[in-house]
Formats: structure tokens, C-alpha cells, sequence
């Protein structure tokens, strides 16, 4: 398993990889050719793990050179050194005698510039050694495998609750339409309000599922839509969302893995769209359809993963712009193209999945020369490199700019703790590992390396690491970075001058302080108290107790549970849960929140933060998933998107909000409200301000506006169904009456006296009643101005 598991993954990254390549380079052809591509990708990878375990050995000579005599003693060779020859304040102390030399840690270089000394380490293929991986695997598996079956499930219940659609007209279209379409199998035709958009799924017994207005549709769409969801029968795209499901199941870890399954998604509803353009249907006229059915879609969790659906909001850009491009090949892909697919994924697959790369052997006057470096290292002491060590590339480049790199380590025991003093200031990474020992690589560098002294010494408590500088005081100048491995169960106190402070897979207590730097912490347990001078904090998937501050620079808390809190001094604080994302600030920073359009994460997906001025800043948010929270003291608010709902409130200032789902609550104590398209439920506040929403959809809308005074202005679709509740109130002392304006037919009324039981006498405009066929209630109350209904188109 040490050698199979990070050899599937990176054959499976070629494989994946080399179906996006394939991908782009078939553009020119038809969605149809690029989705048998992107298939027969997925199947690979299926097939991948069981072909690497069966098929015979082919032994390539890629690694680096190894000699076959010497290759044990190869990765430890050193040079003698008398360490009396090397600078006193170079040297790095223990006080405890090594251990035999059968049971040391790995000992590295003071002293010396020509490089690492790099020992065997576990590295990335040492991860399949930990049971947690393959743990972490199935719970991912099981966990993908519950959620399809649910899905499954969900489309199970949702057909047997639906009402067939079987009217004679109903049945005569279908009955065309399947044999235009070559569909031989029987399909059921239900309607369900538990869809928003044509739905169909069952490969063996397809069911093609419409939402609850179908029986409204006129003959041509209800043709060109069975003209589509027929299309994925013939096409059997069922069953490769199926085959899709699985691998996303089976490498649920991989993001190649997701990128191919949506690429898939994509093709499958553009040949989809082919097929109906190619049957006749003109394709000006069929992308007015799909844009009809797109807006009133809606996101169908996992059962909308095992399903096809015909309109998906975040495709539809893309698939109008196919639809409508004349010049564009709409050729079908046939058996014998279907089979050429086949036998070329099995001529790329089989040589992956035989693939073994072996270091090549050297012999002679280099591997001799290679066997008489070889030496024991002075106890106590670590001996410098020779320019023969081999060293892992990856590590080299990372330690490029160091002068000197060393190991020293200690005996540790669990639950211990490890003090860090550093003076001198660093970078510092600790991880865990499970030895009873604290290993540290330490990489100095910088003007005054050689003043820098590095000794790491037992304590009653556990260990203590010390970097100092010698000789006279004064301006120093140094870049020292501290890779530190400690038992997994080990506490971390903490003093530096400075340095960024990395901590990953421990569980224990962290306190302490770095002068100026970053802050990153994950998959860690435990109490945290850790502060840092300035720079930017990030903790993610772990369980800590506690508070992590910094004087100035964006705080990121996503996916962390216990009573942790994040501060700064002059920067946001962006906390993401499942149940979304908060952003608090400091004053005087802009909160700008721009929503994925996925709606299928869990979370935040990423976080990027920009300085502006030393007063101000901007902060982006990518939110996926889940509703965002923003919550200012006073100032300007501006959300590009929120495609999963918002809860926006502000002392003062306007807020614009640009298209967003779900349900949106946004509030100012004074200052203007914009929003929209919403597909969702909208709750607008604000002390003083107009106030502009723009609904999208022609049902489902609850809205509640309130303003202290100012025009409310709402543009609705032309097919609205809603219960208009508007009023507006005009004070005695404004000087002329306000009005409802309706660009639907309203009766409106008027108050005959004046109501004093507010302050300042008013009189009251209103309107109540239903427009469409009724429905969610639009209900807005302003003081001195006026409500405004225009309807679009």
C-alpha cells in the first residue's frame, strides 16, 4: 500500500488530466463527441486501481540514479569533519547524550553552505502507512455512497407521489415524439410540484418528471421539451450520471475527478440541445424555450446529481451561445465513434496502469567515490554535507536560499511541552508525527546566519528550542525557518521576534506570540491562545477552544467547532460554518461578498483580502452552499451575488445586493437598498432611503419592505401571481400626496382623516389585492413616497 496508493494517484491525476486535454482539443466538434471523451475517462479511473493490481510489471528507469552496491549507504553520505574546525557560534548543543546510532533521528549540517543532508523519510508515500487514510477514505466513500442512495431514493418517492400525465394530447406527443426519437422502451410521463424544471431519470424504466404547471404548457413546448428529456433516454445519459456518481463516490477526494463528472454534465445538455436544433426545431425559437424552463429552476440536491435535468441556471450562458452559433457541428456520435473511444482509452489505460518507475543503477568510479564518503558522525555533532548528498528535489528548492541546513532532536514523551524562545525570529512548521522524539531541520540564512546559535535541550517539562544571536548587540538580519515534528499529543508555548507560525495534525495546547507574521493552523485539537504582532490568520477544519488575534490583517475561521474566536485590530473576521458565513470588520473596511453560483459547496470556497489604504481595505468572499451573514457597525455594503440567501444588516449606510436565491434579509438604520434579480424571498429595512427590488420568477416571492421615509420601486415579471399589500404614508407637513403606481390594475384608497398617533398627523395610501393567481404576499409600508410597480418586458 506504501507504493500502490501514491501511484494510483498520480496516474489517476494523468488520466483525468489527459480527459480535460482531450476535452478542449475536441471543441471544435460536436458536445456529443466531447462527452463520449470525458466517459471514457471516468471509466478509466473506475477501472484504474483493479488494472494496476493485475496488470504485468513495466519497469521504466525514471527515478534518480541509484548504486546498487551502496544504496543504503548512498542517502547518508557525509564528509568527515573535526568539529573543532567549525565556527563556535555555529554550533548546535544537546543536552542529553544521542541516543545509539541505530536508534538516532536524522543529523544534518552547521556550518556548511553545499546543501541539505536529506535521510529516507516517509514523505508522501509514507501516508498510506497511517491507518487514519484509508479511515478517512471510506468514510468519504460511505458517506458519497449514502448521499447517492438517498438521492435514489428522494427520485423514488417523488415519482410515486406524482400524477401521471395521460390525456390523449399528452399521450399523442409522447407517442411522436418517442418514435422520432428511436426510443423503444416505455417511459412514464408524470408531473410532481416537487420539480422546478423537466427532469428525467431510470436507466432500465426512464420516468421523465415535469413540474406542476405542465398541464398550462402550450402543444410547442410541451413538444420541444419531450423533444430533449427523449434525447437523454435515446442516450442513455442516466446511466452515465450513474457511472459519473461512482467515481466521484470512489475518488470523492480528487478535484479532477469533480471538474470531469460538470464538464460531463455540461456536453450531455448541449448534445441534448443538438438533437432537438437538428430535428427542426429553429434554434432561436428552442433558446427561447430553455431560457423559459431555466427560470424557474431550481437546485435538486443529490437527486438532481443521479438525474439530467434540462435547465441548470449556471450552464445557461454557455448553452444558449452553442444553441445559437449556426456555424457549430451538431453531428451525433455513432457505434463505430463510440468503439474507437473504447479502444483508445484501453490502449492509454493499459500502459498507465502497467507503468513502475525504477531508479537506474550507476557502477563504477561514481559509485566508488560515492561508497568512501561514507563515514560515522561525531557524536554529538553534526557533520557537514558533501555536494554528493542526494537530497529530494522538492526539499532542495524549498531550502534554496538557506546557508545551512540541520537536523538535531531529542527524546519526548506525550502530553509534554515544547518551548520555543526564539530571539533571533523564523518561520516556524510543526507538525506531528508518532515517534517519541522532537525532530528539528532548522535552515538559517540572512546577513548574520553565522551569528545565529540553535540549541535544543530537554526540560522537565518537555523540551525547549532556543535561537539566539552572538556577539555584539545591534541591527541584525536573518531568514531562519524551524521545521518541527513533535509526538501528536504535545503542547507548544511560544516567543518570537517575529515569523509566520504553522501548525498542522497536532492536539494539545498552543499559547504564545510572534512579533509580526502569518498565522495558519489545521486539523488541529485542543486550546489555543496565540497572537500575533501583525499579518494575516487562517484556521481551518480543526477543534480548539479559545482566541487567536492579530494586530492588523484578515482573520479565516472555516470549519472549526469549539468556543474559538478570531480578532483584528484593522481587518476583517470571516467566520464559515455549515450553516454559512459571518463577516465582521473593523471600522472603516468594505465587506464585499461574491457568490460562487454553484450552490453545491458546503462553505466558503475561497478568501482573497486586498489593502487599499492604511484606513481602508477591500475583502472578497466566494460563498458556496450556504447564506452569508455580514453584520457592520456603519458603511457601505456591496454583494456582487448571494446565491444561497443573506442576512445583511449595517448601523448605516446603502447596501446594494446583486442577484441572489433563497432568502435574503437585509437591513441599514438609514441609506438605500438595491436588489436584485432575486429568485427568492426578499425582507428590505431601512431608517430612511428608497428602496429597488428586482423579482425574478413569477411566483414564491414573499417580500417585506419597510422605509422611514423614501419611493419603494418593485420590478416583477409580467406573469406575476401575488397579494399586493402596499401602503405609503404622507405627513401633514410634506406638502403633497404620495401615490401607488401600478403598472398592474390596483384600486387604492385613502385614509379621509389624519392619523396623529404617530407623531406628525399622516394619511394613509393603500392597496390590497391579488394580481395573477395570488399567491406569496408583497407587502411594503414607506412614509413619504411612493410605491412603484413596473412590470417587465
Amino acid at each position: 500500500m506504501t507504493a500502490f496508493v501514491p501511484s494510483l494517484l498520480a496516474k489517476l491525476t494523468i488520466l483525468l488530466s489527459l480527459g480535460l486535454v482531450a476535452a478542449m482539443c475536441l471543441r471544435r466538434f460536436s458536445p456529443a463527441f466531447r462527452h463520449v471523451a470525458l466517459l471514457a475517462t471516468l471509466c478509466g479511473a473506475i477501472a484504474l486501481p483493479a488494472l494496476m493490481l493485475v496488470s504485468p510489471e513495466w519497469r521504466v528507469a525514471f527515478l534518480p540514479a541509484q548504486s546498487n552496491a551502496t544504496s543504503a549507504t548512498v542517502a547518508r553520505a557525509e564528509n568527515s569533519s573535526d568539529p573543532r574546525s567549525l565556527p563556535d557560534a555555529a554550533l548546535a548543543t544537546l543536552a542529553s547524550p544521542r541516543p545509539p546510532a541505530d536508534e538516532q533521528g536524522p543529523v544534518g549540517a552547521i556550518g556548511s553552505t553545499a546543501g541539505p543532508v536529506e535521510t529516507p523519510s516517509r514523505g508522501f508515500a509514507g501516508l498510506a502507512d497511517l491507518p487514519l487514510i484509508p479511515l478517512l477514505w471510506l468514510a468519504g466513500f460511505l458517506g458519497m455512497v449514502a448521499w447517492l442512495v438517498a438521492g435514489r431514493l428522494r427520485l423514488r418517492h417523488i415519482t410515486r407521489l406524482a400524477w401521471p400525465l395521460a390525456d390523449e394530447q399528452w399521450s399523442a406527443i409522447l407517442r411522436e415524439e418517442r418514435n422520432a426519437a428511436g426510443v423503444s422502451k416505455a417511459v412514464r410521463l408524470l408531473s410532481s410540484p416537487a420539480v422546478s424544471t423537466p427532469v428525467t431519470w431510470g436507466w432500465r424504466a426512464p420516468v421523465i418528471l415535469l413540474p406542476e404547471d405542465a398541464p398550462d404548457w402550450p402543444e410547442l413546448h410541451r413538444r420541444i421539451v419531450l423533444r430533449h428529456e427523449l434525447a437523454h433516454v435515446a442516450r442513455a445519459d442516466s446511466l452515465s450520471q450513474l457511472v459519473a456518481g461512482f467515481a466521484c463516490a470512489l475518488y470523492w477526494f480528487h478535484p479532477l475527478v469533480w471538474m470531469v463528472e460538470r464538464r460531463l454534465r455540461a456536453e450531455c445538455e448541449r448534445a441534448c440541445d443538438d438533437t432537438v436544433v437538428s430535428a427542426g426545431t429553429p434554434a432561436a425559437e428552442y433558446a427561447a424555450h430553455l431560457l423559459e424552463v431555466a427560470r424557474s429552476a431550481r437546485a435538486f440536491g443529490a437527486a438532481g446529481f443521479l438525474s439530467v435535468a434540462m435547465a441548470r441556471p449556471s450552464q445557461l450562458e454557455g448553452r444558449l451561445l452553442s444553441v445559437l452559433n449556426e456555424s457549430r457541428q451538431r453531428i451525433s456520435v455513432t457505434r463505430a465513434a463510440r468503439l474507437i473511444a473504447v479502444l483508445v482509452a484501453i490502449v492509454l489505460l493499459i500502459p498507465l496502469a502497467a507503468f513502475r518507475p525504477v531508479a537506474s543503477v550507476e557502477t563504477g568510479a561514481k559509485a566508488g567515490a560515492l561508497k568512501k564518503s561514507s563515514v560515522l558522525s561525531q557524536p554529538g555533532v553534526a557533520t557537514a554535507p558533501t555536494s554528493e548528498t542526494l537530497a529530494k528535489p522538492l526539499e532542495l528548492k524549498k531550502r534554496r536560499d538557506a546557508d545551512t541546513t540541520f537536523r538535531i532532536s531529542v527524546p519526548a514523551k506525550s502530553g509534554g511541552t515544547l518551548g520555543l524562545d526564539l530571539k533571533t525570529g523564523g518561520d516556524v512548521i510543526i507538525t506531528s508525527w508518532d515517534r517519541p522524539e522532537i525532530g528539528v531541520r532548522a535552515s538559517l540564512g540572512g546577513r548574520d546566519w553565522k551569528r545565529t546559535r540553535v540549541s535544543l535541550k530537554p526540560t522537565e517539562s518537555g523540551a525547549e528550542l532556543e535561537s539566539i544571536y552572538q556577539g555584539p548587540s545591534g541591527s541584525t538580519s536573518s531568514h531562519h525557518v524551524f521545521e518541527i515534528t513533535i509526538p501528536r499529543n504535545y503542547n507548544v508555548e511560544l516567543r518570537s521576534s517575529g515569523g509566520d507560525i504553522s501548525l498542522t495534525g497536532l492536539n494539545g495546547s498552543f499559547s504564545g506570540r510572534t512579533g509580526g507574521g502569518d498565522i495558519i493552523i489545521s486539523q488541529t485539537t485542543g486550546e489555543a491562545d496565540i497572537k500575533t504582532g501583525g499579518g494575516e490568520v487562517h484556521v481551518t477544519n480543526s477543534h480548539l477552544n479559545g482566541t487567536v488575534s492579530t494586530g492588523g490583517g484578515t482573520v479565516r475561521i472555516e470549519g472549526v467547532t469549539g468556543d474559538f474566536k478570531g480578532y483584528s485590530g484593522g481587518g476583517p473576521v470571516i467566520v464559515s460554518k455549515g450553516s454559512g458565513t459571518t463577516v465582521t470588520r473593523a471600522g472603516g473596511v468594505n465587506i464585499i461578498a461574491m457568490g460562487s453560483g454553484s450552490g453545491s459547496g458546503t462553505g466558503v470556497g475561497a478568501t482573497a483580502v486586498s489593502a487599499t489604504s492604511s484606513s481602508r481595505a477591500t475583502a472578497a468572499t466566494t460563498v458556496g452552499g450556504a447564506p452569508v451573514t455580514i453584520s457592520d457597525a456603519g458603511g457601505a455594503l456591496a454583494i456582487p451575488s448571494a446565491p444561497d440567501g443573506a442576512r445583511i444588516t449595517t448601523g448605516g449606510g446603502p447596501i446594494r445586493v446583486g442577484s441572489s436565491a433563497g432568502n435574503l434579509y437585509v437591513s441599514t438604520g438609514g441609506g438605500r437598498i438595491d436588489v436584485g434579480p432575486a429568485a427568492g424571498s426578499v425582507t428590505a429595512s431601512t431608517g430612511a432611503g428608497d428602496v429597488s427590488i428586482e423579482l425574478q420568477g413569477a411566483s414564491g416571492h414573499s417580500v417585506k419592505v419597510s422605509s422611514g421615509t423614501g419611493n419603494v420601486t418593485l420590478l416583477v415579471p409580467a406573469g406575476l401571481d401575488a397579494i399586493l399589500d402596499l401602503e405609503t404614508a404622507y405627513t401633514e407637513n410634506l406638502g403633497h400626496k404620495t401615490r401607488i403606481i401600478s403598472d398592474f390594475p390596483v384600486q387604492v384608497t385613502e385614509s379621509p382623516d389624519w392619523d396623529r398617533s404617530q407623531g406628525t398627523p399622516r394619511k394613509f395610501v393603500r392597496t390590497r389585492q391579488s394580481v395573477g393567481r395570488g399567491g406569496a404576499v408583497i407587502r411594503v409600508r414607506t412614509v413619504n413616497g411612493d410605491v412603484i410597480i413596473r412590470r417587465k418586458g
